[in-house]
């Protein structure tokens, strides 16, 4: 393996924030440079990690038409008031492969890297990982695929499900995404960021429970993807690794011969195919 060193793939110079920043400005530093997360620096040091998803959870929620209708102002929030604290990092030295494995372990989708005094490096996503599959994996053998690698036993929907169905699927089941099934056949995907965009405001969820079980009681049909990139049993992981790059999406349907689904795939299979044969 030629560039198994996390720092040969991470993302530099990483973007940071300080704590005292205001959320909303935060916000438009992620839209302007389109990144998805930025290390929490105070005095020299990554003190926490903000994400999209995170941005997402101070969100008030529209879905047809339903809202809050009570005010909520966000222009006073801080980063500090929604930030990880204390994230886990590694070091620019580290495999690579080892990385993966603790943000597959985590379930986090980027990871700081920082020296030994918590100095920020860089830092690692999943869309580097992707990058590492479509340059390492063809020097492998041989030649991996959705198959062998994909989830058979799906959990569906159909597009009368409750969010609040949903979120409590995606609860006990540990999952991100549900494919959406109608007559037998896939018709959408609903994913947890499709999730968390809806869901009520950790600032205003406590203004009005009336409000907030509207929205859940909505059926997902109203927040599921349509438009579905999909993938085959036999496609090869480094397609499947070029497609969730190009498409900033991370879990791909299966579909067999006769376009009837047959499993998943997501980007921690891809992390736990990298632990397995790189570590």
């Amino acid at each position: 393996m030629k560039n198994s060193i996390t720092s040969n793939w991470m993302s530099t110079p990483v973007k940071t924030v300080s704590p005292k920043t205001f959320i909303m400005e935060a916000r438009q530093t992620m839209n302007n440079e389109k990144i998805r997360a930025m290390p929490v620096v105070q005095d020299e040091k990554v003190i926490g990690i903000i994400t999209w998803r995170g941005l997402l959870r101070a969100d008030i929620p529209v879905i047809d038409g339903v809202r809050w209708t009570k005010e909520v102002f966000l222009k006073e929030e801080r980063v500090e008031d929604i930030m990880t604290v204390n994230p886990i990092g590694v070091l620019p030295n580290s495999p690579l492969p080892k990385s993966a494995r603790i943000m597959l372990e985590n379930k986090i989708p980027v990871l700081p890297v920082f020296d030994e005094k918590r100095g920020a490096q860089g830092i690692l996503t999943t869309t580097d990982i992707f990058r590492f599959i479509m340059s390492e994996l063809p020097d492998l053998k041989s030649v991996l695929r959705t198959e062998d690698y994909m989830t058979n036993d799906v959990v569906v929907v159909d597009p009368d499900t409750s969010l609040l169905e949903a979120q409590r699927l995606m609860g006990i089941k540990r999952i991100r995404s549900l494919p959406v099934i109608e007559e037998g056949k896939l018709v959408g995907l609903v994913t947890r960021t499709d999730m968390v965009k809806v869901e009520p405001s950790r600032f205003a969820s406590h203004l009005n429970q009336k409000q907030s079980f509207a929205i859940l009681l909505q059926p997902i049909e109203k927040i599921m993807s349509r438009e579905l990139i999909t993938t085959t049993p036999k496609a090869t992981l480094v397609t499947v690794a070029k497609s969730m790059l190009e498409n900033k999406i991370h879990c791909l349907p299966v579909l067999d011969d006769e376009g009837q689904l047959c499993g998943v795939i997501t980007d921690s299979d891809l992390f736990r195919m990298v632990v397995k044969k790189f570590l």
